[in-house]
């Protein structure tokens, strides 16, 4: 059971290629062909402003839903080793501090100039969405764990549906009145977008989209149901949680990114399900794997390749190797050419580290 699943790192690889270059390859070729259908892919490869939910709003809690999903089996592997519960709380503690400090050194720890450091970085969020959900499943038991995911997702949509109702009267609870922005200003006012999106509070939420994962993982790591019973039993969650986004967003709780609203969490959830049941039939059961080693060799350093691009500029060196030919092209073409290049060379790195074996393990 310790096993690695090939559909899990598949999707995290088709996860990682729109955050190195994936996106930026689709904008290109919606000025280089413009036409409805370009527009409309370009278009999904950015956020949606506020409300609403587009493609490229599924790529962050799509790995924190991956991140869970690998637990059930990374869990197992320690205990079959003879691991005590408390070597991987510790364990566990010691992954999400590392995360956080990484995220925080990424966005500005090292200036040394703290009131402007983000500490709610993207690493630092993965780490405790999945650190809580990791510690609630080993503790907690089946349905203990269960039963503390559905106090974590519950607690937190009320938190966000009631509370603006005593600090922000008035106020649109999922727009200009969030708890979202109530509780960075009592952390010192540190609201970094719109309506205070992306703050620490949004952390929480992110609980619920890992869990969501791990619950995932656990249908995958029941050896006794065959492969087309796992894949049943996925697409029956993708639809309990798409059902549950739908109902929740017709009672008044909108779709919001920036504050990971209860509504989003579901419909990302649903779809994460569904790509999973999808991959899991076609790679796992199936065996069709030769179309997936691309996204694979991405999937199974995805960390390193987030680390790196923030070390190495791959636009500056695709640029010294391949300016030239794009140079001799319309601009919008060559555009589109340098877009592809940036994300082939990113992915020629990770090719040489999965020949030689060498893969990032936090």
């Amino acid at each position: 059971m310790g096993k690695r699943i090939l559909s899990i790192d598949v999707l995290r690889g088709y996860d990682m290629f729109w955050l190195i270059g994936g996106a930026s390859v689709f904008t290109a070729l919606a000025k280089a062909l413009p036409s409805p259908v370009t527009d409309f892919l370009a278009l999904q490869v950015t956020h949606a402003e506020w409300g609403g939910f587009h493609h490229h709003d599924l790529v962050f809690p799509l790995f924190l839903f991956l991140a869970g999903a690998s637990w059930p089996f990374s869990l197992a592997s320690r205990l079959s080793r003879g691991l005590s519960k408390t070597r991987i709380t510790l364990d566990v503690l010691r992954r999400f501090a590392i995360l956080f400090v990484l995220g925080a050194v990424l966005f500005g720890l090292l200036d040394f100039d703290l009131a402007h450091t983000r500490f709610n970085s993207i690493l630092g969020r993965i780490g405790f969405g999945w650190a809580v959900a990791a510690l609630g499943t080993l503790h907690l038991g089946k349905k203990g764990s269960w039963a503390f995911a559905a106090f974590c997702f519950f607690g937190y949509w009320a938190a966000q549906q009631f509370l603006p109702l005593v600090f922000s009267p008035g106020h649109d609870p999922w727009g200009d009145g969030n708890f979202q922005a109530v509780f960075d200003h009592w952390l010192g006012d540190r609201v970094p977008d719109k309506y205070g999106g992306e703050g620490f509070f949004q952390a929480f939420g992110c609980v619920s989209s890992a869990y969501l994962g791990v619950f995932a993982g656990q249908i995958l790591a029941r050896d006794a149901d065959s492969g087309s019973r796992k894949t049943e039993n996925l697409l029956v969650c993708a639809g309990a949680a798409l059902a549950g986004a739908g109902f929740a967003y017709l009672t008044g709780c909108r779709c919001v990114k920036s504050i990971w609203s209860p509504t989003y969490i579901l419909l990302s959830g649903g779809i994460s399900f569904a790509l999973l049941a999808a991959l899991h039939w076609i790679v796992d059961v199936r065996g069709w794997t030769k179309w997936a080693f691309f996204f694979k060799v991405i999937g199974m350093n995805a960390i390193t390749i987030y680390l790196l691009q923030w070390a190495w500029s791959f636009p500056a060196t695709g640029r010294k190797l391949f300016g030239g030919i794009a140079g001799m092209l319309p601009e919008v073409w060559g555009l589109l050419l340098m877009e592809v290049c940036f994300v082939l060379l990113r992915w020629l790195v990770l090719l040489f580290l999965y020949r030689h074996k060498i893969f990032l393990r936090i």
